[in-house]
């Protein structure tokens, strides 16, 4: 399935609702394979800075097509370097949560609000909303 405006609302729902069921606010972060910013949401509420964290784990998953565990065992040298490379900052957290269909990546998913479990649940809740 590809990642249309309809389809991207549908998962930024999906990350507010568990928001909600969890009392806090977030911003979420649509990028696409690319790592382009494909659709953004911001609850009321939701601190500033949770615009560009939210980005920036969008971004850094669908850079590096990687779920926020794998990125752990990144190498800190490595991801610095890619950061510089890119002018842009990187942010390997756990929560950070990619979608693929097979071996194609769909989208990035970022989520900023609450702890990074948190952000975690919200950013997964986006994902299970891609499909439906």
């Amino acid at each position: 399935m590809p990642l249309t405006s309809e389809v991207a609302q549908r998962m930024i729902s999906g990350s507010q609702d568990k928001a909600r069921e969890l009392g806090i606010a977030v911003s979420t972060a649509i990028v696409d394979a690319d790592g382009r910013l494909f659709a953004f949401g911001r609850m009321d509420g939701a601190h500033w800075i949770s615009i560009d964290v939210s980005q920036a784990k969008a971004f850094t998953g669908s850079l590096l097509r990687r779920d926020g565990p794998e990125l752990q065992q990144l190498p800190p040298a490595t991801l610095s370097a890619l950061s510089n490379v890119q002018r842009r900052g990187l942010m390997p957290t756990n929560s950070v949560t990619i979608v693929r269909e097979g071996d194609r990546l769909i989208a990035g998913i970022g989520c900023s609000g609450g702890t990074d479990e948190q952000d975690g649940e919200c950013a997964h809740a986006a994902r299970d909303r891609f499909t439906g």
